[in-house]
């Protein structure tokens, strides 16, 4: 059994993220990020990879300029027929995620395109909404040379709502306005993000990523497993297997699909690029007057909401009499 190290809670999380998005070793500058990638449709003639399985076909968009070689370590696998007769060996409720890539099924036995374990590779653009696909990393090598390392086991993220607790919490944590509204809409796991690279998106058959979570299963003995503590989360094996009957790889055309899963249409994406930079603006200048998540900032928007709501409805008193 592969162990799926815990994801970090939100209030641990976001200091990982603080740090990814606000200037450590690894930063990521919010400006970079390009949401437009994974919220909206596939362009013509993308790389996608489909999954035939015991439950039915699911679709995934695959991230070949992003994550290039993510992306090929998996097609050249793909291509070796690695993935075909493997089962969904493990889930994990609580991040959703239903894991494969193991040529046993116990999960212990990945390979990659070169037989070793591979150096992670991240993109600033992509995130674990959900309905992505992931590699499923793991650090490796000594003190003087730790690194995060992946290979043939991926998991797939069903539909994980997001709680208020979480979505304050990355607020409070200076995400920005675009990410948290992102994450919102779409759904997801923020606390493994830069940590497990995503790949690809189902597009087609999120309804059995989310059936697959829903199976009878048996919760993994941890400890007759290895684990000793309690940094990884629950694993469960299905108590009825799902098989990845075969894989195959293609190119995408929007007419092969009458809608798209984890898809905005680009008027959604427009006003949630809108509203966000107005958000974004105001929290910005609450940061600059160092008024952000005090009493004062509340106040103020608060003001701000009444008069709006007193100019909406001197708008509409205005229009009434006009009509008379």
């Amino acid at each position: 059994m592969h162990k799926f190290r815990k994801a970090l809670a939100v209030g641990a999380s976001t200091a990982l993220m603080v740090c990814l998005l606000g200037g450590c070793g690894n930063s990521i500058d919010p400006e970079d990020i390009d949401y437009s990638i994974q919220l909206l449709a596939p362009e013509e003639g993308d790389d996608i990879a489909i999954f035939e399985t015991s439950l039915g076909t699911i679709t995934a968009v695959l991230y070949t300029d992003e994550v290039p070689e993510v992306v090929q370590n998996f097609k050249d696998l793909v291509n070796e027929g690695f993935f075909d007769g493997q089962i969904i060996y493990q889930v994990v409720p609580t991040v959703g995620a239903a894991l494969f890539g193991s040529s046993t099924e116990d999960g212990n036995t990945p390979d990659t395109n070169t037989g070793s374990p591979l150096k992670a590779e991240y993109s600033d653009s992509l995130w674990p909404f959900s309905g992505s696909l992931v590699a499923l990393c793991s650090e490796m090598g000594q003190l003087w040379n730790k690194g995060y390392y992946y290979d043939s086991r991926s998991f797939f993220i069903s539909d994980v709502p997001m709680d208020e607790d979480t979505l304050n919490q990355m607020t409070e944590n200076y995400f920005p306005a675009m990410m948290v509204n992102a994450f919102k809409e779409m759904g997801g796991v923020p606390g493994i993000s830069q940590f497990h690279t995503v790949y690809g998106k189902v597009i087609d058959g999120m309804e059995i990523v989310d059936e697959i979570q829903s199976l009878p299963r048996t919760e993994i003995d941890m400890e007759a497993a290895g684990v000793e503590d309690e940094d990884y989360e629950q694993g469960y094996t299905l108590d009825e297997k799902v098989t990845i009957e075969k894989v195959t790889l293609g190119t995408y055309h929007a007419e092969d699909f009458d809608e798209l899963d984890n898809t905005l249409t680009q008027e959604e994406y427009d006003q949630m690029v809108y509203d966000s930079a107005e958000e974004q603006a105001k929290i910005d200048e609450a940061i600059a007057n160092g008024t952000y998540g005090t009493e004062e900032e509340s106040s103020a928007e608060d003001s701000s909401a009444d008069s709006s709501d007193i100019a909406s409805e001197e708008s509409s008193a205005s229009e009434s009499s006009s009509e008379n």
